[in-house]
């Protein structure tokens, strides 16, 4: 394997594995309004990096919003990705923060 693909499919895999993670949280917190969207948001990420398998010795930077964190696109009638994207999970980091404040203000003060 080439020498930036196992480092960006690490990346790519922490990146939905934090997303997924986030969005569970917030769906299971008790009392956390407006639980959907901060599921749905934390799928969302913010600037990365993409690669061409074919050619994955470039790793090509990009700013840009879109979910999910990790996706690929494909030739038409194929399966077999041309470009795989992985995203900063911006949206999953936004959930962790609104988690812990919702966490912080139900706490009675002593």
């Amino acid at each position: 394997m080439p020498g930036l693909l196992v480092p960006f499919l690490a990346a790519g895999a922490a990146s939905l594995l934090v997303s997924v993670a986030v969005a569970i949280a917030a769906l299971r917190e008790p009392g956390l309004t407006l639980k959907p969207l901060w599921a749905i948001l934390a799928f969302v990420g913010v600037g990365g990096a993409a690669l061409v398998p074919h050619a994955p010795d470039q790793l090509y930077w990009f700013l840009g919003v879109a979910a999910p964190t990790v996706s690929f696109s494909a030739a038409a009638g194929s399966w077999e990705p041309e470009v795989m994207r992985a995203l900063f999970p911006l949206g999953a980091i936004g959930g962790i923060g609104r988690i812990h404040l919702h966490r912080n203000r139900r706490r009675p003060v002593r």
